[in-house]
């Protein structure tokens, strides 16, 4: 156990080094990744790497990021995203609305990643008002999970609910209150560090059509809907239903492509098509896609995961404790709410039988250290669009993640008292 855990934080402080040296994220995690395999058991390297880079999971996961920083790095080529924000902010017109509702309709595309989708919108709005770049990205992550904690279509929680034998509506409804919190704990950081808070709440006078911001938006919406509705085939021909996210975005592709011949200056020709294939930032995400899913392989495969589940589960915590450190640190490490889950739920079942509140608290343990984990692809392709510091982000996350746990494990804490 202690050599476990020895090599999940040598791993994580090297990534953390790497990042710090300007070493390019994606590299960064795939090193993380080598790395755990090699200190725990290098005769895993080549189980790992097979699995890593021929499972479904990693391949569908890989191919959506593909499509999906295809499809933002188009709409910043046919300068398309600046007629979209405008349009937003004649529609809209109160520029905080549009940065915490934008992410959070992305978060309706539950893809690991998924918050570069909104980066270009949220970015333009919040250049706009005054807002840092690491504020903005901490934004960009922040509202884009929100809906997450009671989206019936969020893997995790699909997974929490069956693990702990609760409907999704049931745990869903539970935690409204908790979402509605995170808003308005982004809502009061956005005012509280805006160099120019004053113009956030000021409304801005600008003619909009719907017909036209609903063509500038189509692209994402027709990304989310196709994706939905490929899922929903997927499904019922038993196949890996996750590719339904590459086959959107692809979608979205395609017609920002068309769109850009009758609606922008600057079409997308070959050419430009081939430099925004070419580019870092559609390159930094693939790689790190891959790189995640060799750190997932890596903890899985060599045990990592069981090992230090197992021995955080035996430590005699008070069990609100064990319920909160257990699924937390998973996800922390591993950069995946679904390994915090999966990991946790069936080692904590042994020690008592959950109630909601319990299954709730499970879960949203493994959500919030999730959310903060330097290895999550959001604030990864966040932090990339951004050009920002992982660091400097964290000087607005962390706190914000703070202030959520500790009111919302008082909440349960009364919740689970009274029960």
């Amino acid at each position: 156990m202690i050599w476990e855990l020895m090599t999940v934080v040598a791993s994580l402080v090297t990534l953390l080094t790497l990042v710090r040296f300007k070493v390019s994220i994606g590299a960064a995690l795939i090193v993380e990744g080598l790395l755990i395999v090699i200190l725990m058991n290098p005769s895993l390297l080549p189980t790992v790497l097979s699995q890593a880079l021929t499972s479904d999971r990693t391949l569908s996961l890989v191919l959506a990021s593909l499509s999906i920083s295809l499809l933002v790095e188009l709409y910043n080529l046919t300068n398309m995203i600046k007629k979209l924000s405008d349009e937003l902010l004649g529609f809209i017109k109160r520029p905080i609305l549009i940065i915490a509702v934008v992410p959070a309709v992305m978060g309706l595309l539950p893809i690991a990643g998924g918050a570069l989708m909104s980066a270009p919108v949220v970015a333009s709005v919040g250049t706009a008002v005054g807002l840092s770049t690491a504020l903005t990205a901490f934004l960009n992550v922040w509202f884009r999970h929100t809906i997450f904690l009671i989206y019936p279509m969020s893997q995790s929680l699909i997974t929490a609910a069956a693990l702990t034998g609760y409907s999704v509506i049931e745990l869903a409804a539970y935690q409204v209150p908790i979402m509605v919190l995170m808003v308005l704990i982004g809502l009061y950081t956005t005012r509280r560090n805006s160099r120019q808070s004053s113009t956030l709440g000021i409304l801005i006078l600008k003619k909009s059509s719907l017909k036209e911001l609903l063509i500038f938006l189509s692209p994402i919406l027709g990304s989310i809907l196709v994706a939905l509705i490929t899922r929903q085939i997927l499904d019922a021909l038993n196949y890996y239903g996750d590719y339904s996210v590459s086959v959107g975005g692809f979608f979205g592709v395609a017609l920002i492509v068309y769109l850009s011949l009758i609606k922008s200056e600057d079409h997308v020709s070959l050419s430009k098509f081939f430099k925004a294939l070419r580019s870092d930032r559609v390159m930094d995400m693939v790689l790190s896609s891959f790189g995640a899913m060799l750190i997932y392989y890596a903890m899985i495969i060599t045990g990592v995961s069981s090992s230090i589940g197992s021995v955080i589960s035996s430590i005699k915590f008070p069990i609100i404790i064990t319920e909160v450190l257990l699924p937390g640190f998973m996800s922390l490490v591993s950069g995946s709410s679904i390994v915090g889950v999966t990991s946790s739920i069936p080692l904590l079942a042994g020690l008592k039988t959950f109630s909601l509140g319990d299954a709730s608290l499970i879960y949203l343990s493994a959500f919030l250290f999730y959310v903060a984990s330097p290895v999550h692809l959001c604030l990864v392709f966040s932090v990339q669009y951004f050009k920002e510091s992982l660091f400097k982000v964290y000087k607005y996350l962390i706190p914000a993640i703070i202030l959520t746990f500790l009111i919302a494990v008082s909440y349960y804490y009364v919740v689970l008292t009274i029960h």
